[in-house]
């Protein structure tokens, strides 16, 4: 990719969310750096890289935790020198120890382009209410 432009950013955030919504482990997290930082402020918690990240997924699925549906509601994209900014409004309906919970987030994910295409270097989830959906 020579030129990065905001499709090629949304494309890559849009193949993360698909990943994640079908509980694809290897596509999912094959998508984010092996240094890539995960702030998720609904659960407190920062990952310093994607092996903290996985390892804690793994625990979520053990619980039986999963993904039932993830969609955008609103989205934008900013493209800057060797990567880009992905930030959306996502409303995620997931399994959550045999209750089905709906929740909307808000979500950014920083890529950088390298040798593999585009990976994330970091992403930041916090919590909206249905009201709060405007970026």
């Amino acid at each position: 990719m020579t030129e990065l432009l905001p499709q090629h950013i949304s494309s890559a955030a849009e193949a993360i969310v698909r990943a994640f919504e079908n509980n694809d482990e290897n596509d999912y997290f094959s998508r984010f750096s092996p240094t890539c930082t995960f702030i998720f402020a609904p659960d407190n918690t920062v990952h310093a890289d994607r092996a903290s990240w996985h390892a804690a997924w793994g625990k979520l699925q053990e619980a039986g935790w999963r993904v039932i549906a993830c969609r955008t509601l609103e989205s934008g994209v900013r493209v800057l020198a060797g990567g880009g900014v992905f930030w959306h409004v996502l409303e995620t309906t997931a399994l959550v120890e045999g209750v089905t919970q709906t929740y909307r987030e808000r979500e950014t994910i920083v890529f950088e382009n390298t040798q593999e295409g585009l990976l994330a270097v970091h992403e930041h989830l916090s919590s909206v209410t249905e009201e709060g959906t405007s970026l």
